[in-house]
């Protein structure tokens, strides 16, 4: 058996620190993530940049009180420029620029989010999370946050629970009547799981409008990334899509957050009416999560059935991750 907490370094992979309109609204902001202070910042020509958080010559938290000027970051305490990849770009008070290099991250922004690349060795990314045709399509409403969590947890537990099929009609039952896996899809850094599910929609399968079976596709790009289709079937078809992040906070504390978008099937009062029920749903059914990803152990050799899901095949794609 593991303990609970299991990551002995954060996995190389792609990881949700930020949204577009939080960066946009803020220009500057501080992170805390892996275990270390970050500040992301965006420069007047567009590019989000993400640099260790304090300045190296007197410690100053560029976080706190920086100064977006041009395409660098000024120092709120003596003025001290740093471009986009971490260099001095030059000191208001002196000819000198010392080749000093504060450590910077690749970024990407997609989605509506802002997403940092952590590698343990600080190697480049090899691959990239694509667009969502979905994301700028008038058929479906706009991205949007259900909510944020703090979670005493780590991404290994975490990324076991997501493709833990069984669990979803024993603890989700107010959702979910039964749940089965179909496919499990492996190209590289992604995997894709493909679920038949039995919804329980109550009242609103009654007359066979809305079938309650359906169907789930989710793709795990990386392991702090992921997207989920929901399809329902019957006369009305209805889908959800959700976008699931989880980012380490440090070794201990997970942050998640859950993104949510709904094809407009309906006239739009009754669509409106339809996505807050469905955020309502992924609240209730997440928050039944959390006290069990807080208090479980990681077990090394689980005793799994064939119904549980790919929990060990997942584990075995994840590992590369952890290289």
């Amino acid at each position: 058996m593991r303990s609970k907490n299991t990551d002995s370094f954060f996995p190389n992979s792609w990881y949700r620190v930020a949204t577009s309109a939080e960066l946009l609204a803020k220009k500057v902001i501080p992170l805390h993530y892996f275990g270390k202070d970050l500040v992301l910042f965006h420069t007047e020509t567009g590019i989000p940049c993400i640099l260790d958080a304090h300045c190296p010559h007197l410690g100053a938290h560029l976080g706190y009180g920086g100064k977006v000027k041009d395409k660098t970051i000024r120092c709120p305490y003596h003025g001290w420029l740093w471009d986009h990849q971490g260099y001095c770009a030059g000191i208001p008070y002196s000819e000198k620029v010392p080749q000093v290099k504060i450590a910077n991250y690749p970024v990407m922004e997609v989605n509506g989010l802002i997403l940092m690349y952590h590698h343990q060795r600080d190697e480049s990314p090899t691959w990239k999370i694509p667009q969502l045709a979905e994301y700028d399509s008038k058929q479906w409403t706009p991205l949007r946050l259900v909510r944020k969590w703090i979670a005493h947890t780590d991404l290994r537990n975490y990324l076991d629970n997501s493709v833990d099929v069984s669990h979803l009609y024993q603890v989700h039952s107010q959702t979910f009547k039964a749940a089965k896996s179909d496919v499990v899809e492996i190209d590289g850094p992604v995997l894709t799981h493909k679920m038949s599910q039995k919804y329980n929609l109550s009242s609103l399968s009654s007359g066979g409008l809305i079938s309650e079976d359906g169907s789930v596709t989710t793709t795990y790009y990386g392991v702090g990334y992921d997207v989920s289709f929901y399809r329902t079937k019957g006369t009305l078809e209805l889908s959800l899509l959700q976008i699931f992040t989880g980012t380490p906070i440090d070794n201990n504390r997970l942050e998640i957050q859950i993104f949510f978008s709904v094809k407009k099937a309906l006239p739009s009062p009754l669509n409106q009416l339809l996505a807050l029920m469905l955020r309502k749903d992924t609240v209730t059914t997440f928050e039944q999560d959390i006290p069990i990803l807080e208090n479980k152990i990681y077990p090394s050799h689980p005793l799994l059935l064939e119904e549980d899901g790919p929990i060990g095949q997942c584990r075995r794609w994840a590992s590369q991750f952890y290289q």
